[in-house]
């Protein structure tokens, strides 16, 4: 009887533990909408740190000119991608994606 006390006692109250982070799922798209694959995608926290050019985070774009942001706090975060375009000039892309707890936000950036 004690074991079976001791048993359901100890697995059976488990507290759970809400998600309090989000991700930021970033497209880089170029002005045909063709995926940037092998671009740097810059995070900066808020305004603030994008118009300093101070960013937290980079991630490379996969082969569907994708990265993810993972684990973030709930805030609206700002990013920015250089790449060069077919006339070889280097153009910059910018975008913003509010992250909420639990959840994933996409946000596709393109010239």
């Amino acid at each position: 009887m004690l074991l079976c006390f001791t048993l359901i006692n100890g697995s059976g109250c488990k507290k759970s533990v809400e998600d309090t982070t989000g991700t930021l799922i970033v497209n880089a798209r170029d002005a045909v909408g063709t995926s940037l694959i092998g671009n740097t995608i810059y995070l900066y926290n808020n305004q603030a740190d994008f118009n300093n050019n101070i960013y937290s985070k980079t991630k490379v774009t996969d082969n569907s000119g994708q990265v993810r942001f993972e684990n973030l706090n709930p805030a609206v975060y700002y990013v920015d991608c250089d790449f060069t375009n077919t006339l070889g000039q280097t153009v910059t892309i910018v975008g913003n994606g509010s992250v909420s707890a639990g959840y994933e936000t996409t946000i596709t950036i393109k010239p």
